[in-house]
């Protein structure tokens, strides 16, 4: 069963480079999930994407740890107040390693998301389920 924060269960949004498989194993655990096809074409620009992801209110999970450093992407992750959480060392994470990464980290994702309920950040994923919050110098 998914957890909650403050009485609402937090939605994530899987970008397109997490494909359908894992948000699909998350969403069978419980989680509940939006797909990057099921709501934007293949060529949305990400600046155009991440407002409207925050607008939405979802949790932005991407494959993207260089989100952060591209400087309309940092500028829409900061006007918008969008939570990210990056999967990190994603070359080296096949789509089985990443759905149990993110399932060891659930409970940290969610007490992190209480704890910034309205701020905006980038935390990364780690294969042992460890989250690590992630500068955007």
């Amino acid at each position: 069963m998914g957890a909650q924060r403050r009485g609402i269960t937090p939605r994530f949004f899987f970008d397109r480079n997490l494909g359908k498989r894992v948000p699909e194993a998350l969403e069978r655990d419980g989680w509940l999930v939006e797909l990057h096809d099921d709501h934007f074409e293949q060529t949305t620009p990400d600046v155009e994407l991440l407002g409207k992801v925050a607008s939405r209110g979802w949790i932005l999970v991407t494959q993207d740890k260089r989100i952060r450093f591209r400087a309309a992407e940092r500028r829409a992750l900061t006007a918008h107040g969008l939570q990210v959480f990056t999967i990190a060392s994603t070359a080296n994470l096949g789509a089985a390693e990443t759905i149990e990464a993110l399932r060891r980290a659930h409970g940290r994702m969610i007490a992190i998301l209480e704890a910034h309920e309205n701020e905006p950040f980038v935390f990364a994923v780690h294969k042992d389920g460890s989250v690590r919050r992630m500068t955007t110098d």
